[in-house]
């Protein structure tokens, strides 16, 4: 008889916690405006060219002035004048929490804090995280967000190189 009972808890455990995890994950698929700053600022300060993909419309599709062709452009030239490689200019965050300051149905007010590490190599940011090597510098920025298509966009560009 106890190990029917037995049995029966670990089926009835097992089942809660799949049920759970089905829960989480929907809920981590959902769209805010945090995970968009968050994942905006992530590509940008790893001068991934699919930020664009989080930038609004009429930023993204601007052929004229293309905002994140000409920021990893810049960006290069500015490895460049220091005797770098583009990927030298790579941060990694760490640390990364998110603060909502206003928010509407279609617009949001986010303030992103954090650590930053270099991030020339995605292991070398991670070991100098875990033995203490290397700058680190706090990122504390403040982002507006609307919503565009049903999806949340950054729709400035928020960020500057400020540091090496």
């Amino acid at each position: 008889m106890t190990q029917n009972n037995n049995r029966s808890a670990f089926i009835t455990v097992f089942l809660l916690a799949v049920i759970f995890q089905v829960i989480f994950v929907i809920a981590d698929m959902r769209d805010t405006p945090g995970k968009a700053a968050v994942e905006f600022a992530r590509m940008y300060y790893q001068l991934d060219s699919s930020m664009a993909t989080r930038l609004c419309d009429n930023m993204a599709l601007d052929e004229e002035n293309n905002v994140v062709a000409s920021y990893i452009q810049n960006t290069a030239k500015q490895a460049n004048e220091r005797g770098y490689d583009a990927s030298y200019m790579k941060n990694s965050l760490f640390n990364v929490k998110t603060h909502t300051l206003k928010m509407s149905s279609s617009s949001a007010e986010i303030r992103i804090t954090g650590d930053m590490k270099k991030g020339i190599n995605p292991l070398f940011a991670y070991i100098g995280k875990l033995f203490f090597l290397g700058k680190t510098t706090q990122l504390d920025q403040t982002v507006n967000v609307i919503k565009e298509g049903g999806k949340w966009k950054v729709c400035e560009v928020f960020f500057s190189i400020s540091e090496s």
